[in-house]
C-alpha cells in the first residue's frame, strides 16, 4: 500500500499553521495539528475491456464493437483410438524333472527358436506401427553352470539404427542361486511390421530367440530343473503412425466439461443480447470415417448456477465425417462446419447465462460402414478429432444487474502507526459515459479478496444522454457517498484494499443499446475525512 501525496493535498495549511507555532515555546515530541480536508484516495475507469478482453473484441470505423471468439470444445487424441498396453512375454527352456543330468558344449544353443508376439489390442486390427516412445527391455534368469548370451530379434521390423534385436549375457547360476541381467533400449523411431511371417496378418510381431551358452566358456553340466528364461516387457508405447483396420465400434465421450473465459470477469447479472452467431466447426484429423451423435452441449454459469442446453438441429442425428487424407508424412484433416444464430436454434439464451464452462457428451462411431478402406485406416500422433466453437456477437445489448468490480489500492497518508485519516466520508464521483444506469456496491477485502467490511453506499450512477441515433452523445456527472468511522480507517491502513462494484442496468429493458469502444465511466474516490497531521502516534 502506498502512502503519499499527503504533503501536497495539506502544503497550504501546513505552511499557515507552522508560521504561527514558531512563536510557541518547544514540546517533547513533534507537533500536531487537526484539519478537515477532501482526500483523493483513488482514480479507476470502468472500459468495455472490464466487461469482455480487448483482445476478444473487433472495432467497426464507427466504433461500434463485435465480440469474436474461438474456443475449442473438445479433442479427442489418438489414445482414445488406439492403446497399446504394456506387454510381457517369456520365452526360454530347461531340464524336466526325471531327465537326469546332461553335459552341454560351449556355445551349445540352449535354445533357438522362431515365435509370434501377438499384441492384445481390443478392436483394432494393425498392419504396421511406427513409434515415437517406448522401450524393449530383456531381463535373462539363469540356472546353468555357465554364462548365457541371449539375442532376441525382431525379423521383418526395422530400429532406428538398422538393426533388429538386443543382446544381453548374464553369468553362470544354479537352481538355487539364479543369475539375472537386463538389458533394454529405446524403441523411438523403429517401424514394426505387425502383419507376421506371411505378411497376412494383424497385430503380429516376428520374433525369434536364442539362448547360447558362452562360445569362449568351457560348457556346464545341466541337471533336471535348471532353465534359462528370457523375458521380453513391451512398455510406454505410443505411436507416431498407425495403419490398420480401426473396427467398427462406438466410443462413448462424457460427460466432460470445457472452461470458457468470455465473460471471466463479469461477477454477476444477465447481458441480453440483440443477434447471435456461432459456428461450430468439427475436424477429423484421424485416417476413419466417423459419425458424431452429440447428445448435449450446455452452457453453464458456476456463480449463479444457471445452466441452458443448446437446441438445434444437429442434436436429431448424426453428423457424418469424412476421414483424413494421408500425405505420406503428415495427414490432411476433414472439416464440418455448421452456424448457428437466433433463427435457427436458441444460441442467445446459451449466451446469455455468461457460461464460464460448456459440458457436453457424445459418441463416435467409428467406420460406420465398416473396412471400406481395405486396412488403410491411419492416425499420426498429433491426429486428433476436435471441434471448436466460434462465436460473433455485434454489441448491442440490454444489461440487467451486469455487475464489475475493481480491487484498488488505496492512496492513504500517513503509516499503520501513525494514521493520517481518522475518520470521514467517502465521495465516489462518477462520470459515466455507458448508456446504462449504474449503483456501486464497495467492501474492505483483505489479501484473498475476503470481504471484511461492507461499505454502505447511498446514491445513483446516471446514464450517459442518448442522442436520436441511440448512441451517447455526452457523459454524466453523478456522486455516491459513505461514511468512513475509525474502525473502517483502521482496516485499510493494516493492507486491506476496497472493492468496488459497479451494477448496470439499461433503462429501457425492451431497447438493445449499442456499445461503442469508446464508452468509459471515470470513477475518483475521495475522503472527506478529519486529517492529523504527524499522525496519532
Amino acid at each position: 500500500m502506498r502512502y503519499t501525496g499527503t504533503k501536497l493535498w495539506v502544503a497550504s495549511l501546513i505552511a499557515g499553521t507552522l508560521i504561527s507555532a514558531m512563536g510557541c515555546s518547544k514540546e517533547d515530541g513533534p507537533a500536531q495539528w487537526d484539519v478537515d480536508l477532501l482526500a483523493p484516495l483513488v482514480n479507476t475507469t470502468f472500459t468495455i475491456g472490464d466487461l469482455i478482453d480487448d483482445t476478444l473484441l473487433d472495432v467497426s470505423s464507427d466504433g461500434s464493437v463485435t465480440l469474436l471468439y474461438q474456443s475449442q470444445l473438445f479433442a479427442v487424441d489418438m489414445d482414445t483410438v488406439l492403446k497399446a498396453p504394456d506387454t510381457t512375454f517369456f520365452y526360454g527352456a530347461g531340464l524336466a524333472n526325471g531327465q537326469g543330468s546332461v553335459n552341454l558344449p560351449a556355445g551349445f544353443p540352449f535354445t533357438s527358436q522362431n515365435d509370434l508376439t501377438r499384441f492384445d489390442l481390443e478392436d483394432l486390427y494393425l498392419r504396421s506401427l511406427i513409434l515415437r516412445e517406448g522401450t524393449l527391455r530383456m531381463r535373462l534368469r539363469n540356472e546353468i553352470m555357465s554364462a548365457i548370451i541371449g539375442t532376441f530379434r525382431l525379423p521383418g521390423s526395422t530400429f532406428p539404427d538398422g538393426t533388429n534385436s538386443i543382446t544381453s549375457e548374464v553369468g553362470p547360476g544354479s537352481l538355487s542361486n539364479p543369475t539375472y541381467s537386463t538389458q533394454s533400449r529405446d524403441l523411438a523411431g523403429s517401424v514394426f511390421d505387425l502383419r507376421g511371417p506371411a505378411y497376412n496378418d494383424v497385430n503380429t510381431l516376428a520374433t525369434s530367440i536364442d539362448l547360447l551358452l558362452d562360445p569362449n566358456g568351457s560348457g556346464a553340466t545341466v541337471n533336471e530343473g535348471d532353465s534359462v528364461v528370457a523375458e521380453i516387457t513391451y512398455s510406454g508405447l505410443i505411436p507416431q503412425y498407425a495403419k490398420g483396420y480401426f473396427g467398427d465400434r462406438t466410443i462413448h465421450i462424457g460427460p466432460e466439461e470445457s472452461d470458457l473465459d468470455l465473460f471471466a470477469n463479469v461477477v454477476n447479472g444477465t447481458l441480453d443480447v440483440d443477434d447471435v452467431s456461432l459456428k461450430l466447426r468439427v475436424e477429423n484429423g484421424v485416417g476413419v470415417d466417423v459419425q458424431v451423435r452429440l447428445d448435449h452441449l450446455r452452457a453453464m454459469n458456476s456463480h449463479n448456477g444457471a445452466s441452458v442446453d443448446l437446441s438445434h438441429t444437429i442434436f436429431q442425428g448424426p453428423v457424418n465425417l469424412n476421414r483424413a487424407v494421408d500425405l505420406g508424412n503428415g495427414y490432411a484433416p476433414s472439416v464440418y462446419t455448421t452456424t448457428m444464430d437466433n433463427t435457427d436454434s436458441n444460441v442467445d439464451v446459451f449466451l446469455e447465462t455468461l457460461p464460464d464452462q460448456v459440458t457436453y457428451e457424445l459418441d463416435l462411431h467409428l467406420n460406420p460402414l465398416g473396412d471400406i478402406s481395405n486396412g488403410n485406416d491411419f492416425l499420426y500422433y498429433d491426429s486428433k478429432l476436435r471441434a471448436t466453437l466460434e462465436l460473433e456477437v455485434p454489441l448491442r445489448v440490454i444489461a440487467n444487474e451486469l455487475t464489475l468490480e475493481k480491487i484498488l489500492d488505496v492512496d492513504l497518508p500517513g503509516t499503520e502507526d501513525a494514521h493520517g485519516l481518522q475518520s470521514g466520508d467517502l465521495r465516489i464521483f462518477a462520470t459515466n459515459g455507458f448508456p446504462f444506469s449504474a449503483r456501486f456496491q464497495m467492501d474492505i477485502v483483505d489479501a484473498e479478496g475476503q470481504v471484511v467490511r461492507a461499505v454502505p453506499l447511498q446514491g445513483l450512477i446516471a446514464s450517459g444522454v442518448l442522442g436520436a441515433n441511440g448512441v451517447v452523445q455526452h457523459s454524466v456527472d453523478s456522486r455516491a457517498d459513505a461514511q468512513l468511522d475509525a474502525d473502517g480507517i483502521d482496516l485499510l491502513y493494516a493492507g486491506n484494499r476496497l472493492r468496488l462494484r459497479a451494477i448496470f442496468n439499461t433503462a429501457d429493458q425492451a431497447q438493445h443499446v449499442r456499445i461503442l469502444d469508446s464508452y468509459r465511466m471515470d470513477v475518483k474516490i475521495a475522503a472527506g475525512a478529519h486529517y492529523l497531521v504527524n499522525g496519532d502516534e
